[in-house]
């Protein structure tokens, strides 16, 4: 038997639970799936937009959960570095973990689709590639007086190359949620992901960078 809950969590995330059967996934929603998985039992708890479903769920032989949370303040599959290696996670099919993220996390699907187009053009001249991670924020005031938030930030590569990236230049003055790459040459953006926080919060920037 197994549990599954679909309330809403803190930050406005929801719950997903796929069922897995070999190759083949079926989302669930509150019903019976044939061959799958039929509702043993469910208890409603009305609670506004806390309200939600417990539901017990007798599985068939051979069926797996994958149960879809994603972390505070990011994305589901924030820190998966390729389409292998999601479907190795989930023990997928690739082109069946293709469209289940598609469906349900387009920003995880743009991240990954970007990544390895780069990877297997650098691939292609006889390189590899490097996702390098900067990470900042929470300036003391002192730190935002002086001009924190405008000013570029870096990162190195594993053989010391520095990485630089700086904030676009939005409606209301600089825009980290759109960087862009200061260095090295032929680097690419993966992702911006803002944290709530202090002074203005976290922000976690990924770029890929090609290494001989």
């Amino acid at each position: 038997m197994y549990e599954y809950n679909n309330g809403l969590e803190p930050a406005g995330r929801t719950p997903r639970l796929y069922l897995a059967k070999g190759g083949e996934v079926r989302k669930f929603m509150g019903q019976n799936i044939p061959d799958f998985c039929a509702v043993a039992a469910s208890r409603y708890q009305k609670n506004g937009k806390w309200s939600n479903t417990t539901y017990q769920l007798d599985l068939a032989p051979g069926v797996r959960p994958l149960y879809f949370l994603s972390p505070m303040h990011g994305t589901w599959g924030d820190g998966i570095v390729s389409w292998g290696k999601l479907a190795e996670s989930l023990g997928l099919p690739v082109d069946v973990a293709q469209s289940l993220i598609r469906a349900e996390y387009k920003r995880t699907a743009e991240r990954l689709d970007k990544l390895e187009e780069f990877a297997m053009a650098v691939e292609a001249k006889g390189g590899d590639t490097e996702t390098v991670v900067i990470s900042f924020g929470s300036p003391t005031n002192r730190e935002i007086s002086g001009g924190y938030w405008d000013a570029p930030k870096s990162g190195w590569t594993s053989d010391e190359r520095i990485v630089t990236v700086e904030p676009s230049k939005g409606e209301f003055g600089s825009d980290w949620s759109k960087p862009q790459i200061v260095a090295p040459k032929g680097a690419i953006l993966l992702s911006s992901r803002h944290h709530p926080g202090m002074h203005g919060g976290c922000y976690t920037i990924e770029v890929a960078v090609p290494i001989s």
